[in-house]
């Protein structure tokens, strides 16, 4: 028969196996996630910008000799969705890592845990 110190370390570490087990799963469900939002948004916008080059009209330079002719006639839609785009993108991979730096953080408190609660 087990002592009293023993039955509350065994409990203990079967709460911190449990509850670490429970993060873990939250943890990948939401990187699941966050990756097929941003394939999502990647697929999408591929199968966009066609579309939306084409509707882009090419104006009639002459006269226009300067830097800003690129504006000009509405040209200037197709870089500012490759602009949207690119921030877009930003945002999703920031997201990931600061998931992942996250998950990391995490995984070593977890393992200090252990330690303290007699858990191997």
């Amino acid at each position: 028969m087990r002592s009293h110190e023993e039955r509350v370390t065994e409990t203990k570490r079967r709460i911190a196996k449990i509850e670490q087990e429970k993060r873990l799963r939250r943890n990948t469900i939401t990187m699941a996630s966050a990756v097929a939002a941003c394939l999502v948004l990647l697929i999408g916008a591929s199968f966009a910008m066609p579309g939306i080059a084409a509707g882009i009209q090419t104006g009639d330079y002459f006269g226009f000799e300067t830097a800003a002719s690129i504006f000009h006639s509405g040209v200037a839609l197709g870089y500012v969705v490759i602009g949207l785009l690119a921030f877009l993108l930003g945002v999703c991979v920031t997201v990931l890592c600061f998931r992942l730096r996250q998950m990391n953080r995490e995984d070593g408190q977890d393992k200090e845990s252990e330690g303290i609660h007699g858990a191997d």
